[in-house]
C-alpha cells in the first residue's frame, strides 16, 4: 500500500472519529425546558453524586446571540453548580459563556462564582435539575 493510500485511510478514519465522538456528546445533553428564548440542557455525564451533594453543569442555549450588560456577546451558557439533595437548595462555581450554539465555539468568558447556598423554587427548571440529579436511579 503507497502512502497515499495510507494517508487517506487516517484522514478517512479521524473524520469518522470526530463524527461518531461529536454525536455521543451531543447525546448527553438532556433537555429539561424549552420556552420562547432558550432551551435548558443538563449534561448526563457530569452528574457527580456524594452523600447529600450533586455537582451538574447545566446549559442555556439561546434561540439568538445575547449581550450581557457588560457588552460580552454569547449564544449559550454552561453553569456549573452543586445542589444539596436534603435541604433543596443550590450554589453556583463557574459560568462559561460559549459564542455558538449547544456550548460550542469559543469560550469566550469564564467565571468563578462561588456563590452561597441558596433555596431552591418549587416550581423552576432548577427543581427538576435537583430532582433528576438527585433522584440515586
Amino acid at each position: 500500500m503507497n502512502i497515499s493510500c495510507w494517508s487517506k485511510r487516517i484522514v478517512r478514519g479521524v473524520v469518522l472519529s470526530a463524527v461518531l465522538f461529536a454525536s455521543v456528546a451531543q447525546a448527553q445533553w438532556l433537555s429539561l425546558h424549552e420556552d420562547a428564548a432558550l432551551v435548558t440542557y443538563t449534561e448526563r455525564g457530569e452528574i457527580l453524586r456524594t452523600d447529600i451533594f450533586v455537582n451538574v453543569a447545566e446549559m442555556l442555549d439561546y434561540k439568538q446571540k445575547m449581550r450581557n450588560q457588560q457588552g460580552l456577546m454569547f449564544h449559550s451558557v454552561v453553569i456549573r453548580a452543586q445542589y444539596n439533595c436534603r435541604d433543596n437548595r443550590v450554589r453556583t462555581y463557574t459560568i462559561d459563556f460559549h459564542d455558538e450554539r449547544m456550548a460550542g465555539g469559543q469560550i469566550v468568558k469564564t467565571e468563578k462564582v462561588y456563590s452561597q447556598w441558596q433555596p431552591i423554587n418549587p416550581r423552576s427548571v432548577e427543581q427538576n435539575l435537583k430532582n433528576y440529579a438527585c433522584d440515586p436511579k
